[in-house]
């Protein structure tokens, strides 16, 4: 590894400061009077004091230029590595010279994640940790290359800026607290919410104050009317200029097939933003829902794309014709993959991880305009993944049933929502970034700056406890005065007992079992049925009165 020259430098430097500094120190004369006896400082003393001043300002730029050439000849290194996209010669740079890692500039954070974009974009992909995860059964998953060396690097990059205290907020949420805080590990994981897993209807509505409704994705049947217009104004066409009406329609699914096929649908996605304007800044608004949550849980962010153009020029999102996404978040969560891949044991921690980053985006959506017209396939996507667990689910969980699924799902939006208007700062930086064309650099550094002028950090306490309590269930806010959640590892979170587990990611917490969750939807299910059988015997009741009545 190359050194700077500097140490040959300083070492000139300091001997002749020596040489400077070796002056003679005359005593002053004294005479004596008939009160006081006075001092009085020879020519040679006020020439002792000025050489002192004149030393001290000469190490003080001695030292402001050597800090500076060092600085140079950091930056200088570092950028040649990084124009390598080798990340393990980054990261081993980086770990050699910990105390210029801790002043890294903004230019220098962001030309580091340029070079992880680079080096990811070369690597194989990464389906398991994308959002549009497929349906893919167990056998396929476990045969998925899961522990991608590039993707391990960029991890362990993230993790080490994360321990300088250059990200602040990578990982913010349900980790450990970065070793910069000198903070006590907390009993628990750390979420917006603690206590229950149990998320009713009901509770979600008390808990974000939304409506459900708000943050179930409405189909928007744009595409029905949109193909009802088109085949109107062929038929007008066909009117007007005696073309064969049927010739136009089959034209017009040829072309649409074509655009399908060679393009993934990208002229027809630019004619709908065309038509529909405000698609392109709710779409921004949706990815940096994901984006955010990823990265607060601690989840390196490799790549984000907003439209299929973007997609099709990019592996990660599977850059190829026929299969490449419309607008996508890739990130990487290296303790669900090894545990995908059947290394370690699989944990409802990482199933809560995915959970909220997957409803990241309808979440945001939903606080934005109120209502989340995107997200449906989303929502499929935690479907699959969490049926797809049924076959091998040991510890962590117990078979996945459909109502433990929506619970999962209402749970996973209940913790985006609160977790985005924690850092809402961080958000809005995030989608102005976006929506400048921002790379993932600067997306970082956007989240990061912002996070700083607020005073964001480290989850230190959630917002509040779930009880199951009631047919809903209760929901208790936290006040400043309240031991509802660890603040510094002395007081105990009201749940199940969480042990540490060592990853080679973000240090996380473990796992939490859900056969009383499973016990309580169960119940509330019930409760639910005798209620709907109860009003249905009660309206044929009234329906028999009424008939004898007439």
């Amino acid at each position: 590894m190359m050194r700077p020259i500097l140490l040959l430098l300083a070492c000139k430097a300091c001997s002749s400061f020596t040489s400077v500094s070796r002056l003679t120190v005359n005593r002053p004369l004294h005479y004596v009077g008939s009160q006081q006896q006075h001092s009085i400082p020879t020519n040679n003393s006020f020439n002792n004091k000025q050489s002192s001043t004149s030393t001290s300002h000469s190490h003080s730029a001695l030292k402001a230029s050597t800090d500076q050439e060092e600085a140079v000849s950091f930056d200088k290194e570092l950028s040649q590595r990084l124009e390598s996209n080798n990340l393990q010669q980054v990261i081993s740079y980086l770990q050699s010279h910990a105390s210029s890692t801790k002043s890294l500039t903004s230019n220098q954070l962001k030309s580091i994640f340029e070079a992880i974009e680079v080096a990811t974009v070369q690597s194989d992909e990464n389906t398991v940790n994308k959002r549009s995860i497929e349906d893919a059964t167990i056998s396929s998953a476990v045969e998925f290359r899961a522990l991608d060396k590039v993707r391990a690097e960029m991890s362990q990059l993230y993790q080490l800026l994360r321990e300088e205290g250059k990200l602040r907020v990578f990982g913010a949420i349900g980790r450990l607290p970065p070793s910069s805080l000198r903070l006590p590990p907390p009993s628990g994981p750390i979420y917006p919410t603690t206590g229950s897993k149990i998320i009713t209807p009901k509770l979600l509505e008390t808990v974000t104050s939304m409506e459900m409704m708000s943050l179930t994705p409405q189909p928007t049947n744009f595409l029905l009317y949109g193909g009802a217009i088109l085949a109107s104004l062929e038929a007008v066409v066909s009117l007007m200029y005696g073309i064969n009406f049927n010739f136009l329609v089959v034209t017009t699914l040829l072309l649409a097939l074509a655009d399908q096929i060679l393009v993934s649908g990208a002229v027809f996605e630019t004619a709908l933003r065309i038509v529909r304007p405000e698609m392109t800044t709710r779409i921004t608004k949706h990815e940096a829902g994901h984006f955010l949550c990823a990265y607060l849980l601690g989840c390196p962010v490799e790549g984000v794309v907003l439209s299929t153009w973007a997609a099709l020029q990019d592996g990660r999102f599977a850059g190829r014709a026929g299969s490449a996404v419309s607008a996508g978040t890739s990130y990487y969560d290296i303790d669900l993959s090894e545990q995908i891949a059947g290394l370690k044991p699989l944990t409802r921690d990482s199933i809560d991880r995915y959970s909220i980053i997957v409803m990241g985006g309808i979440a945001a959506e939903a606080m934005e305009y109120g209502r989340a017209d995107g997200g449906a396939g989303d929502e499929e996507a935690l479907v699959r993944f969490l049926r797809s667990l049924n076959p091998r689910s040991t510890n962590a969980v117990s078979a996945w049933t459909p109502e433990l699924i929506r619970n999962q799902a209402r749970w996973g939006a209940t913790q985006a929502v609160l977790l985005m208007k924690e850092y809402k700062p961080c958000y809005d930086a995030l989608v102005d970034a976006l929506e400048r064309g921002g790379d993932l650099g600067q997306c970082i550094v956007a989240i990061e700056e912002a996070a700083e002028k607020n005073g964001l950090g480290w989850l230190r306490h959630s917002s509040g406890t779930i009880f199951e309590e009631g047919e809903f269930g209760k929901w208790v806010p936290y006040s400043d005065g309240d031991a509802i959640t660890e603040l510094n590892g002395s007081i105990a979170e009201p749940s199940a007992p969480i042990t540490s587990v060592g990853t080679n990611g973000v240090p996380t917490l473990g796992e939490d079992p859900i056969t009383e969750a499973e016990e309580f939807l169960k119940m509330y299910k019930e409760n639910l049925t005798q209620k709907l059988e109860t009003i249905d015997k009660r309206l044929n009741e009234l329906d028999n009165q009424t008939s004898i009545s007439d």
